[in-house]
């Protein structure tokens, strides 16, 4: 009897994971919920507290997620996905004391945990603990940062200097890392702005209508021609002051057939992009060879659907405008993906200055895309 009843009880977790993966969130909720009212005993199951966790964590109901993954653990103590979802979760909170904690403790757990690992490092480009931690990661992280990289920021930039710092770098990293793969492939600094991008595209991509908040997103685009200058605008994005408050990007783009390197300033307002392309291109005029500078509105995938909306001019009338039906797409979109009451949004820390680990294992994923050795 008790054997058939634990698989009733597994046969129904896995169909709510099923849903997790391919219906709506609140859809599944409902359906866990409902699952345990029939089925007490999946209050007893780790992997039950954990996607109902993750349920509300995608919900962004917090506090209901670090609810569930805190029972999860309280049932299973050595549950390491737990662990690592409830780092997660606080990564998203003012308290990246306990986001690093958990990470660490999903860490001790499983030595080879991978994506903890991973999340474990770009946290330490956030937040520095107040305590001396022995945690290897953590100190191979402040050797990283405390390379100079003896490059002069007010004049041309060689890609000999580019080229041995970073090698310096990464003799420093295969000392104290084995592995040194990497699940990041863009260097996003941020500056307590949450863009909340990943909302704004899936509105786009299901109702084929750009958000409002996208019509006030406005960014400063530099594109570079080779590879090595890619690499000196994101050394310059971390050391040149007047950065400092703008959320920031590099990337090799690859989008079309050819790689596109390029840089990204984030911008609020027409009048503060305009500034700040001229403002950029006078500084890279004195410190680059060659690049293409542009202030541009929104995404790249809108302005394919809407070529109106990415042109930019200095009299606002004459620009695109948010068509107010669109805003029921919003609305939609957000009653089926966010819990009622619940206005918890995620809490954005500002990078830390300097060349981190995390931004040096990025840089060396772009050297082994461009086929290039370090």
């Amino acid at each position: 009897m008790n054997t058939l009843n634990k698989k009733i009880e597994l046969d129904q977790l896995n169909k709510i994971i099923i849903s997790y993966n391919t219906k709506s969130l609140k859809e599944t909720l409902i359906h866990a919920n409902y699952s345990r009212s029939l089925l007490p005993n999946l209050n007893n199951i780790p992997q039950f507290h954990n996607i109902v966790g993750l349920i509300n964590f995608r919900l962004n109901d917090l506090n209901q997620a670090m609810i569930h993954f805190k029972l999860a653990i309280k049932i299973n103590p050595n549950f390491h996905t737990a662990y690592y979802n409830l780092g997660l979760v606080y990564f998203n909170t003012k308290d990246l004391n306990k986001s690093y904690d958990f990470l660490l403790e999903a860490l001790n757990i499983k030595k080879d945990y991978k994506l903890a690992r991973d999340k474990f490092i770009e946290l330490l480009s956030f937040y520095k603990p107040d305590h001396n931690s022995k945690n290897k990661i953590f100190k191979l992280n402040e050797k990283i940062i405390k390379i100079p990289s003896n490059i002069d920021f007010t004049s041309k930039i060689t890609d000999k200097n580019i080229i041995d710092y970073f090698k310096k770098c990464k003799e420093i990293v295969l000392k104290d890392l084995n592995d040194i793969s990497y699940n990041k492939v863009q260097i996003f600094r941020k500056k307590s702005i949450f863009l909340n991008c990943e909302r704004h595209k899936a509105i786009f991509f299901k109702y084929n209508s750009i958000p409002e908040f996208c019509f006030g997103c406005f960014k400063v685009v530099i594109e570079t021609k080779s590879f090595f200058d890619l690499l000196k605008v994101s050394l310059m994005f971390d050391q040149i002051d007047f950065f400092d408050k703008f959320n920031r990007k590099n990337m090799i783009d690859k989008k079309t057939n050819k790689d596109v390197f390029k840089s990204i300033i984030y911008c609020t307002s027409l009048e503060e992009v305009l500034d700040v392309e001229k403002k950029t291109n006078k500084l890279f005029q004195t410190l680059l060879d060659d690049f293409t500078i542009e202030s541009k509105r929104g995404c790249h995938e809108y302005a394919i659907e809407y070529p109106n909306y990415k042109k930019i001019y200095n009299d606002h009338s004459k620009m695109m405008s948010f068509p107010d039906k669109w805003l029921n797409n919003e609305k939609k979109f957000d009653s089926e993906n966010y819990k009622e009451g619940i206005q918890e949004k995620v809490f954005v820390h500002d990078t830390k200055k300097g060349i981190s680990l995390h931004e040096f294992l990025v840089i060396n994923n772009w050297f082994k895309d461009q086929k290039l050795s370090l």
